[in-house]
């Protein structure tokens, strides 16, 4: 084995690692209930959960194309950086104006990574030969990603019980680890990429051009980064919310974390199982049985007063979906735009994030939580009827 390839199996090995300490985020469990407690409204922490997608909209395709045309490193190195940076923002938080900048700064972090990080393993493991093995490496990664989970929600959420600011300066020091130990990845070689066009302003255009063009022409691969990233949002919404709605009804930070780790569990567990169910299950039939478990499961959220059990199964249903659709589209598409495309998914991730977050919001506070999860309730079956029309319409014409 030459040289190169055992530093592609090392990163195999490290984004494991890597993995862990990046979800090791003490105030992910927090964040929502430490700005209520800092005097923001849901309809105020609505609109910020709104700002840190419209951040994301607008630079998550530029900000895959920095990975695709400078490095996957790089923009993984950078997104730890912005990431510390946005925890010392949100420690000195007092005012919703902080509070936007801290959003603003997270969401470019998240741009940075979100799809160096996968593009960086598939392409490690294209270089070996072993591209088919992406699903079982992804629900590895999800299930220590989820592991990370459990960890943070306790910690954070037994830390949070007695002071905010010693979780948030716990997770200052993590992410600083994660800074150092990003520079050991080796980057991936990539032959279908121009050197010439690397790292100009033309060849950052031609870059998101050509991409655009690859999901134009491969209409399933649009298809399904829309499909799966609002089914994914949907469930996003469900897990920030929940934080407050448990909170108002008298949970402690500590009892909330237990809940949040027990999704977080069961996903761990789910995730390590993908690459086994869609042995029986093949093609997209994971595709379209996975949703709608997931809506289900949001009627059952509005309507029944115990929550936690629907709240576990989206948990694990959002995990299996995130390593299913990941690895389809990453089959479909080129390495050389495969950045740039994964961030077009973050970037329809966001779109729905920005539409139905600070509605969410707005409906608890003029109304109630029922409500507000009825409504997510009725806008996931809509869309997943929709979605599906649209799904048997595409394969009619293929």
């Amino acid at each position: 084995m030459n040289t190169m390839a055992k530093k592609m199996q090392m990163n195999i090995r490290r984004n494991y690692v890597f993995s862990f300490l990046m979800n090791l985020r003490l105030s992910s469990g927090l964040w929502m209930i430490y700005m209520a407690y800092k005097g923001m409204s849901l309809t105020q922490i609505g609109i910020l959960e709104g700002v840190f997608h419209v951040t994301s909209l607008t630079m998550e395709v530029p900000t895959g194309s920095i990975a695709d045309l400078f490095g996957r490193k790089t923009s993984r190195t950078l997104g730890r950086c912005l990431s510390l940076l946005s925890i010392l923002v949100l420690i000195s938080s007092t005012d919703f104006f902080r509070f936007l900048l801290f959003m603003i700064l997270a969401a470019l972090s998240y741009n940075l990574e979100s799809g160096s990080g996968e593009a960086l393993v598939y392409d490690s493991l294209k270089y070996l030969g072993i591209s088919d093995k992406y699903m079982r490496v992804l629900g590895r990664q999800e299930a220590i990603f989820q592991s990370a989970s459990i960890a943070a929600f306790l910690l954070g959420g037994l830390l949070g019980t007695f002071n905010y600011y010693l979780a948030f300066w716990t997770s200052a020091v993590i992410i600083a680890v994660t800074i150092a130990y990003s520079l050991l990845f080796t980057e991936p070689p990539i032959d279908d990429i121009e050197p010439a066009n690397r790292r100009s302003m033309r060849g950052f255009c031609r870059q998101i051009i050509d991409s655009f063009n690859i999901i134009r022409r491969v209409k399933m691969v649009g298809f399904l980064i829309v499909f799966t990233q609002t089914i994914l949002a949907l469930s996003t919404c469900i897990f920030f919310y929940m934080q407050n709605y448990w909170k108002g009804e008298g949970r402690t930070e500590f009892e909330i974390g237990i809940f949040l780790a027990m999704g977080s569990f069961a996903a761990a567990i789910m995730a390590t199982r993908v690459h086994r169910v869609s042995i029986f299950l093949k093609g997209k039939r994971l595709l379209v049985l996975l949703p709608l478990i997931s809506v289900i499961s949001m009627w059952f959220i509005a309507f029944f007063p115990y929550k936690i059990p629907f709240f576990i199964v989206i948990s694990l249903i959002e995990a299996m979906l995130f390593v299913v659709s990941n690895d389809y589209i990453n089959r479909l598409i080129p390495s050389r735009s495969r950045a740039t495309i994964i961030s077009f998914a973050s970037m329809a991730y966001s779109i729905v994030m920005i539409l139905v977050f600070p509605v969410f919001g707005r409906l608890a506070d003029s109304f109630s939580y029922r409500i507000a999860f009825m409504a997510l309730a009725v806008a996931g079956s809509v869309l997943y009827i929709m979605n599906m029309f649209i799904m048997s319409r595409i394969e009619q014409g293929s």
